[in-house]
């Protein structure tokens, strides 16, 4: 069916996600390979740019380039991730639309067959991926790493995640840890392709003006070749209240500091309560219209930025803001001000108005590129069950300020960590 989203099983832990359009000139084929967030990571997560680096008949990055440049400039691009306490390792192509290529080519079915080359037969010998390219992507990982550290926001937010979620899996970071990675050998990695092939839960999307039936067969040859296959799930605890508030601390020569402070929001599983929760996340720290915006950041000018978001997987609403060091106690205090007001009914109805008009225009901008509709199928990658961008904005449109309040009162405060400026230097990045 064109313009709908279509869902099925195509056998046991293999998912087929798709939307069909001839509205755009290109399409998207990814696949996602899900698998617990455990041990070292770097294992699994570096696996996405090996795969995508070469493979058996394109054996090196020239080879392959030029196969994707006669695909139409074909692109391929690795990935990873976490939603909750999963680990989504990702391959996506994109492409242009079949009914663009010469002479009847069906090239997404080709590009189909160049992804399942690059994951199912990597460039390997003797059960090794080849030295020269894991000394590479090991090399460009651990520059990602020091990169992090210099982007001031990011470090800030997966330090208070680290001090918040110290005793559980989402503590654990994607890029993994520069000792795990520094230590890892081409024999190693090579073992943990072969688990991720056995182990993974696989979404496949497909999204544009794309041949799905085929490419799905595709791939359900390839996996049916795989030995001994047996879906591993993970389950991401959600704690639903903080017992008590932890506090961290880390100073740095910058001229900004940065304030996170992490929340739980009285979740008992991921995603309970969804759209209640998402409007009051909007109304608190979402939009200009926000209490985070309107009184922290512009009426006290307490904040450079000053937004809340909802990591509903989780069941955590984290707030971040830039600040001047002498003005970080009285940010946290405002901050919480506004939460209070929000438990004490200081909500309105052209508030509530104000967020559902906001988030159904958000919301439905999904389908104006393949981008956002991959994105969309890619954001339930974990989930049982599938919502619809038209199915969110209807729940939205339910939400009553009683709700809202309601939700307030479920949101606890668990961790503050502040990246404290001690001087003039640079944040290595723009507020």
């Amino acid at each position: 069916m064109d313009n709908t989203f279509v869902i099925h099983d195509a056998e046991p832990g293999f998912r087929v996600c798709s939307y069909h359009t001839d509205r755009f000139k290109t399409g998207i084929l990814s696949v996602n390979l899900v698998v617990p967030l455990a041990g070292n990571v770097a294992e699994k997560s570096l696996l996405p740019s090996l795969l995508c680096a070469s493979c058996a008949e394109y054996p090196d990055l020239l080879s392959l380039n030029r196969k994707l440049a006669e695909l139409y400039g074909a692109e391929l691009t690795p990935s990873a991730s976490k939603h909750g306490e999963d680990l989504v390792l990702r391959i996506t192509m994109t492409m242009i639309g079949d009914r663009f290529a010469l002479d009847g080519e069906s090239i997404s079915v080709e590009c189909a067959r160049l992804l399942c080359k690059a994951l199912f037969e990597p460039n390997v010998e003797n059960s090794a991926f080849r030295p020269d390219e894991v000394a590479r992507e090991k090399r460009i990982r651990l520059d990602r790493i020091e990169a992090l550290k210099s982007s001031k926001r990011a470090w800030a937010q997966k330090q208070m995640l680290e001090l918040m979620c110290a005793d559980e899996a989402y503590s654990l970071s994607v890029l993994g840890e520069e000792e795990d990675i520094s230590a890892l050998t081409p024999e190693q990695l090579y073992a943990s392709w072969q688990d991720l092939l056995k182990t993974a839960f696989v979404q496949l999307q497909v999204v544009g003006d794309l041949e799905v039936e085929p490419i799905t067969a595709l791939f359900r040859e390839y996996f049916d070749k795989v030995e001994d296959r047996h879906v591993v799930r993970g389950e991401t605890v959600v704690i639903p209240f903080a017992k008590t508030v932890k506090r961290g601390e880390e100073e740095q020569d910058i001229a900004q500091s940065k304030l996170v402070m992490g929340f739980r929001c009285g979740m008992h599983e991921p995603f309970e309560n969804y759209a209640a929760m998402r409007t009051f996340t909007d109304l608190f720290g979402g939009g200009t219209y926000s209490r985070l915006f309107m009184n922290v950041r512009e009426k006290q000018s307490l904040c450079y930025y000053c937004a809340a978001r909802l990591t509903a997987a989780k069941g955590i609403l984290t707030v971040q803001s830039g600040v001047e060091t002498e003005n970080a106690e009285r940010a946290e205090k405002e901050i919480l001000k506004q939460l209070d007001e929000m438990k004490a009914g200081g909500v309105t109805a052209e508030d509530l108005e104000k967020s559902k008009r906001s988030m159904e225009d958000f919301f439905l901008s999904v389908f104006d590129t393949p981008e956002e509709l991959d994105g969309w199928l890619f954001s339930q990658v974990t989930d049982d069950e599938f919502q619809t961008p038209e199915d969110l904005v209807a729940d939205l449109k339910e939400v009553t300020v009683e709700q809202v309040i309601e939700m307030a009162n479920n949101i606890s405060l668990d961790t503050v960590f502040l990246l404290k400026g001690t001087g003039t230097g640079g944040d290595g990045e723009v507020d």
